[in-house]
C-alpha cells in the first residue's frame, strides 16, 4: 500500500512543490518538486518521523514545517499512532480480500 500527496508551488515557500509519499514498509519519505511533478530531488526519508505509521497531529506537524521553512524540523516525532494495529490489520484483511482466488488483484506488492 502507498499514498501520495502533493503539494504544488501555490502551496509551499520556496521555487516548487512538495510530494509526501507514505508506503507500509517504509513510512513518510518526500521529493521537491520543480516547474513540474516530473522535475524532482531525489525522495528523502523523513527522518523525524521514526515511526511507519506515526500519529497523524505529527505527519502534519512535519509536513507543516517542511511546507512553510523549506526544511525538515530538527525535533523528534518518534509515537507510533494509537491506531497502528488497526490500520495494518485493514490492510492485511483488504489485501487478503482482493488477492484471493477470483479476486480483483493477484500481483505482488
Amino acid at each position: 500500500m502507498y499514498l501520495v500527496l502533493v503539494l504544488d508551488i501555490s502551496r509551499t515557500a520556496g521555487t516548487g512543490g512538495l510530494r509526501f509519499n507514505w508506503k507500509e514498509d517504509t513510512g513518510w519519505a518526500y521529493a521537491r518538486l520543480g516547474v513540474g511533478p516530473s522535475i524532482a530531488t531525489p525522495t528523502q526519508p523523513l527522518a523525524s518521523l521514526h515511526r511507519v505509521l506515526p500519529a497523524p497531529a505529527d505527519v502534519a506537524d512535519v509536513a507543516e514545517h517542511l511546507v512553510r521553512s523549506g526544511r525538515t524540523p530538527t525535533g523528534e516525532y518518534g509515537a507510533e499512532w494509537d491506531r497502528a494495529a488497526h490500520v495494518r490489520a485493514t490492510i492485511d484483511r483488504f489485501r487478503a480480500t482482493v488477492t484471493k482466488p477470483g479476486g480483483l488483484w493477484t500481483g505482488a506488492r
